[in-house]
């Protein structure tokens, strides 16, 4: 298993500004060869080993950025995925704090994603967890924000920092005007939370300017780049 990751910029400026990035767990079987999350992920969920690999992510992704900032004198907040699971444990704060502590970085530097789906599961019990995760430093993304169908009352009431519209809004954002428009009605809510909007899966030139346009402050997908190793991601951190 190796993490990749990859760059999230801000396109608010003249210039697009790298941000952050996002890890993502690679499995290079010795048969099978690189196998994609999506082929893997539900196993691991069946089985009862996604927690240990979150884990693994989680302590990959903190060193990395302790690494880069040794290196480059600079922060590269990365964000990870946490688990229905995980977010069900009772330890999650200590177990995090751990990773904190025995990498040297802060709270903020690691990003925490929580998919809308997890809210709408138990909402109380996740904004419970999630304020208290909060409480301890840590910023919290809502992962494929307009897929867990939470209702728009309830959004008011998250302790978030963050929302990630998922990845199926923006493919059609060019050629489908409702997509766009609903694209925009989620920025727009984005605004009334006061909270950045970052969108993922973004492929093209248009799709980023398109994007920009309508107020969408943070971009992340292949027009960028795919997600690559550590050590390939430093290009971007010198650039």
């Amino acid at each position: 298993f190796k993490v990749f990751y990859q760059p999230k910029y801000n396109i608010e400026g003249d210039k697009p500004r790298l941000c952050s990035a996002e890890a993502l767990i690679r499995w290079f079987h010795p048969e099978y060869g690189m196998i994609s999350p999506g082929e893997f992920i539900s196993l691991f969920e069946e089985k009862g080993l996604i927690h240990k690999l979150d884990r693994y992510v989680w302590n990959e992704a903190a060193h990395q950025v302790k690494e880069w900032k040794e290196k480059y004198n600079v922060t590269v907040p990365v964000s990870v995925n946490v688990s229905r699971v995980d977010v069900f444990n009772p330890l999650l704060g200590d177990m995090l704090d751990g990773i904190i502590k025995d990498s040297g970085i802060n709270h903020e530097d690691l990003l925490l994603e929580i998919t809308e789906s997890a809210y709408t599961d138990n909402s109380q019990q996740i904004i419970d967890t999630v304020t208290a995760l909060r409480d301890r430093g840590f910023k919290i993304e809502m992962d494929d924000f307009g897929s867990g169908y939470s209702s728009l009352n309830m959004l008011t009431s998250l302790p978030i920092d963050a929302l990630k519209l998922d990845m199926k809004f923006i493919r059609n954002i060019c050629v489908n005007e409702k997509d766009s428009a609903l694209v925009e009605i989620m920025i727009r809510i984005s605004d009334l939370l006061e909270v950045p909007i970052i969108a993922e899966g973004v492929e093209t030139k248009e799709q980023a300017e398109l994007l920009k346009g309508i107020g969408c402050e943070i971009i992340q997908g292949y027009y960028f780049s795919k997600p690559v190793p550590g050590e390939e991601f430093e290009k971007f951190i010198e650039a």
